[in-house]
């Protein structure tokens, strides 16, 4: 069945891709986001391993000991998934996304539907929603970290710093606890983590297009309680959904829902995926 501890496999696409195989059953693609690693999708993991699934888990590029790349707007690590699919001979399966990872699946359910049979986006909304944060002030207060990782001098440094990486977690989860955090935070701090950081915040400011309509059917759940991307980002895009989106929020939870409620997100995506 495999765990995080064990050695991953090493996948070839635009640099070597990082990705641990646990479990066994039917296959779906789990993507973390930021500040997160592979290791601290652990909860959701684990669940959907007793549930009966195979996790197919990648360490988003830039995060070790997965390699740089040259752009890291999520299109085109979409792509790179792609290319993980193919190694492990998988023609189409579910993909579930928290965070940046979320950005990554929506991009797969819009540019490579034939690919993916579902999209589960966790605490993610289509970049449709984003748009509060342009007319909205405590959204644009909300927002300033991504500013901040994208254009200052000391971005990469501070995607880095345990202290600050505390201080968010505790903002945008308050009250959470993981016993993953602190293997999470020995990724960040990892040479090269924070220069990836940086270029995922930096590209994706700096991209010329943006997510596309997802044409499969979709579940996206975030918390009412989220401190990094509020309840106002996860309206107004429903036309965005041509097969179905199924938009949910979950009462008193922040960022990391799928830690702070791990029984009920993980039933509620194990039941979402194997619907017909």
């Amino acid at each position: 069945m495999g765990n995080f501890h064990d050695a991953p496999r090493m996948i070839r696409a635009r640099g070597d891709v990082a990705v641990w195989e646990l479990g066994t059953g039917d296959p779906v693609l789990v993507l973390h986001g930021f500040p997160d690693a592979a290791v601290g999708m652990t909860p959701l993991v684990g669940r959907l391993v007793a549930a009966g699934f195979r996790c197919i888990v990648p360490a988003l590029p830039g995060y070790l000991p997965s390699g740089p790349v040259d752009n890291y707007h999520s299109a085109r690590v979409a792509d790179d998934m792609v290319a993980v699919l193919d190694a492990f001979e998988l023609e189409q399966v579910p993909v579930v996304g928290h965070d940046w990872g979320g950005c990554v699946a929506l991009d797969l359910g819009a540019a490579h539907a034939d690919r993916v049979t579902r999209v589960a986006s966790l605490a993610i909304p289509h970049p449709s929603g984003f748009a509060a944060r342009r007319r909205d002030l405590q959204e644009q207060k909300t927002a300033a970290y991504a500013w901040i990782l994208a254009y200052s001098g000391g971005a990469a440094e501070l995607a880095a710093d345990p202290v600050w990486l505390d201080q968010v977690h505790a903002e945008w989860s308050p009250g959470l606890t993981r016993d993953e955090w602190p293997a999470v935070k020995e990724v960040l701090a990892q040479p090269g983590v924070g220069d990836a950081v940086h270029g995922w915040y930096r590209d994706d400011f700096e991209a010329s297009s943006s997510t596309g309509d997802v044409h499969v059917p979709t579940l996206m759940l975030h918390g009412s309680a989220d401190g990094c991307i509020r309840p106002a980002c996860f309206r107004g895009f429903e036309e965005r959904f041509p097969a179905g989106l199924d938009l949910e929020e979950i009462p008193g939870v922040g960022h990391w829902l799928h830690c702070e409620a791990p029984d009920l997100v993980a039933d509620r995506i194990a039941a979402f995926l194997r619907a017909t």
